[in-house]
């Protein structure tokens, strides 16, 4: 079915106007068919189910499709059907008179009852056979269906077909473990240290707990405000960092100082890091070094009071008796 002329010129908006297109071709030569919000909505590109109601209920409005709607056994909402008007005259006025539009099985709108009327006045109760020839007051009867929930479009009966999206946990930004779905600019000291301990972990998956994730999260805040660091210059050091393969040669025994010799990469890869994100280059920080204990040997030599470090003592010191 080709789609009515006045749809080009009329005051659609362009999913409407795709909608409409989608109808007509799912119309046939018969120009009507049945159909669910959620088939609509995979037939147009997946959109949300409320925009295909309001497009629907504009489409009505402007008398390019006449939608009945239907009840299951149940009482509740069924699929609707669907028919593309060729005449796009057809108003919202004619499409609510249509006697197939209705509340309950037992229901006609009072515009398509003028000539039947339900429950006549007081003062014509004694003369019922000259109802159907006066001007006589009605009174709307509604007959509520049992168990209906308004979807608040102001569509009867579409929210009974598909359930609604169920609300989204809000991320927080205090928990790292959400960093993953934040943009990497609006990471905080916490979320660069745990993806540092993360890519450390993944690098040798049998040393757990080699990060201080909460020292490594305090020296980069401190960082940023001396140094105006941000997160994606320290996730591009980081990048450095795990590509320098001398950077774990000793991660045996130096497992737990592996932050600070990142720490102190940013003094040497600054500028190499703000220049791959394209900024411009500044004077290097040079008290990024975090201090670490150190033993000192009986000549004066100084090692670092790690494993390898008091290792590398004791030898020096056999030499030095040696000798």
């Amino acid at each position: 079915m080709e789609i009515p002329s006045k749809a080009y010129t009329a005051s659609l908006t362009d999913y409407q106007f795709r909608l409409l297109a989608t109808m007509c071709h799912l119309s046939g030569t018969k120009g009507g068919f049945k159909a669910s919000v959620a088939e609509l909505c995979n037939q147009t590109g997946n959109p949300s189910d409320r925009t295909v109601r309001r497009a629907i209920k504009a489409l009505q409005e402007q008398g390019f499709i006449v939608v009945d709607k239907t009840r299951r056994a149940n009482g509740y909402q069924g699929i609707n059907k669907y028919q593309v008007q060729t005449d796009t005259n057809v108003t919202l006025e004619k499409i609510q008179t249509d006697t197939s539009d209705r509340t309950s099985h037992d229901y006609l709108s009072r515009s398509s009852m003028v000539d039947k009327p339900l429950v006549p006045n007081s003062q014509d109760s004694n003369k019922l056979k000259d109802i159907g020839n006066k001007n006589v007051s009605m009174k709307e009867v509604l007959i509520p269906m049992r168990k209906y929930q308004d979807d608040g479009d102001d569509l009867a009966g579409f929210g009974l077909v598909e359930e609604r999206d169920a609300p989204q946990p809000a991320i927080r930004k205090s928990d790292p473990k959400t960093r993953g779905k934040r943009p990497e600019h609006e990471w905080t000291p916490m979320d660069v240290a745990a993806e540092f301990s993360f890519r450390v972990g993944r690098k040798y998956p049998l040393l757990p707990g080699t990060v201080n994730v909460k020292q490594l999260s305090g020296a980069l805040a401190k960082f940023r405000k001396q140094y105006d660091t941000n997160a994606l210059i320290e996730l591009e050091l980081l990048r450095l960092f795990m590509m320098d393969e001398r950077n774990f040669r000793d991660i045996g025994d130096e497992a737990p100082h592996l932050y600070k010799l990142f720490l102190a990469s940013f003094g040497k890869k600054m500028n190499q890091a703000r220049e791959n994100l394209g900024l411009n280059k500044v004077t290097a920080p040079t008290e990024t070094v975090v201090k670490m204990g150190t033993l000192t040997a009986s000549d004066g030599t100084v090692f670092q009071n790690s494993l390898s470090g008091r290792a590398q003592l004791e030898r020096h010191e056999k030499r030095l008796q040696s000798k």
